[in-house]
């Protein structure tokens, strides 16, 4: 667990806790004032800080290197040639990845290495816009870059850019959508050295709107042509509905299929996880909206003038998808979201993958949601687990987030607000966390 300090200087406390909750090891990192935390990550059972510059003329990074038996720490210094604002942070053993976007839409990459101490621009990245979408390690110590852009017919597809563990170019590929269609968002997995599959969603071609999931295969030749599966072919994408309305739904896809039409659906819809599981490859997404709310202002003239202005993102349903060895889609199963609502887009719903089973589940308003299914069937349909009550208090407002911990265990953690608000009234802020295990 870790903190920043309040103050002039943004110190970081670290307290290492073991999976019984004691306290192994504790200490404080003193970091210059003109530094400001910009990202973490954890890997090689060491956990990396990474700093940025207060001042945006100053384009250099600091990074913490804890470990995490001893406590020990190594402070480096990385630098940069290219200002850019850093968005994503991975480690490997033989370096660190730092990415984020030159003036503010240019996808820009930058390796350090740990032996030579110096750092160094990928290359082959992009000199126009584009999105960054993935940094991912192979056991191999190479590494690889997905990043979305437009190709030269303006569709927008994914190129997958493979480098060695010391951030040489090795491969250089892309996807080629069908015509009039563009892939809009992806996740690679590495199935060896010199395979990959790349999972994802596409949509016209100038839309934000998904209508459907894509895979395609990767070898260190060359790419597939992707494989599309549209939303209307899976058998519980549309369970989150009330049943009278996924009837209606589904009796409109059964009279397009005997006309021979094909009937679209569009959805904003992200992939989090694309990961191998027995002799199956499972995809994890999740769909939303964003909202709007009308909001009164005066103009000069004293008139109001009613302006929409963005009010979060609004989750609907996470859908999870089990793709067979030979690309095909075996089943499909969803989970109803409710409530969720967040300005920032980021995975709520996590899966627990058992030998026989697979638990669906996400944290809000103090409450574990949880689904089990078996493939297209499910086991246990959405029920409710309030958390310790301990750190539970319907009048303080809390705020959570579930996270993968170890061997199936998961964490739910976050800040709560106790005591009743008011004048007069006094609260104060607890930091809470549990630990919970599915059987």
């Amino acid at each position: 667990m870790y903190r920043t300090r309040d103050g002039q200087s943004p110190n970081i406390e670290i307290i290492l806790l073991d999976t019984a909750f004691q306290q192994r090891w504790g200490g404080l990192i003193r970091v210059e004032p003109k530094y400001q935390l910009a990202n973490q990550v954890v890997s090689n059972k060491k956990v990396y800080f990474l700093f940025a510059n207060k001042v945006y003329s100053d384009i250099h990074f600091l990074v913490f290197e804890v470990d995490l038996a001893s406590g020990n720490y190594t402070r480096y210094v990385v630098r940069n040639f290219v200002p850019f604002r850093a968005s994503a942070f991975e480690a490997t053993a033989n370096g660190l990845l730092i990415g984020g976007y030159f003036a503010g839409r240019i996808p820009v990459v930058i390796f350090f290495d740990f032996l030579t101490q110096k750092s160094k621009v990928l290359p082959g990245l992009f000199n126009e816009s584009g999105e960054l979408l993935q940094i991912s390690t192979e056991s191999s110590g190479n590494f690889n870059v997905l990043i979305n852009a437009r190709n030269v017919s303006r569709q927008r597809t994914l190129w997958i850019k493979r480098y060695t563990a010391h951030g040489d170019l090795l491969q250089n590929e892309i996807l080629n959508p069908i015509e009039s269609s563009s892939l809009l968002f992806g996740r690679a997995l590495a199935l060896n050295e010199n395979q990959q599959l790349i999972a994802g969603v596409y949509g016209q071609r100038n839309s934000d709107y998904s209508r459907g999931i894509f895979m395609a295969h990767l070898n260190e030749e060359d790419a597939s042509e992707p494989i599309y599966f549209p939303f209307a072919d899976l058998e519980n994408f549309f369970k989150f509905m009330k049943v009278k309305r996924e009837k209606r739904i589904k009796e409109r896809i059964q009279r397009k299929k005997i006309k021979g039409k094909k009937i679209r659906f569009q959805y904003r819809f992200l992939v989090h996880e694309f990961v191998e599981y027995d002799d199956e490859y499972i995809l994890l997404g999740e769909a939303f909206y964003p909202r709007y709310r009308s909001v009164e202002r005066s103009g000069y003239t004293g008139i109001n003038q009613s302006t929409m202005v963005f009010d979060g993102y609004q989750y609907t349903h996470a859908v999870i998808i089990g793709f067979s060895k030979e690309g095909e889609l075996i089943w499909d199963n969803s989970f109803e979201i409710n409530d969720v609502r967040t300005f920032t887009l980021e995975q709520f719903v996590k899966m627990d993958l058992q030998e026989d089973k697979i638990v669906l589940l996400y944290l809000f308003d103090s409450k574990i949601r949880s689904k089990i299914i078996q493939n297209n069937t499910v086991l246990e349909g959405k029920s409710l687990s309030e958390l310790n009550r301990h750190t539970y208090s319907p009048e303080g407002q809390k705020v959570g987030k579930l996270e993968y911990w170890y061997n199936g265990y998961f964490l739910a953690s976050g800040i709560q607000n106790i005591g009743r608000p008011g004048i007069g009234r006094q609260t104060r802020q607890i930091f809470f966390v549990n630990k919970i295990r599915f059987e």
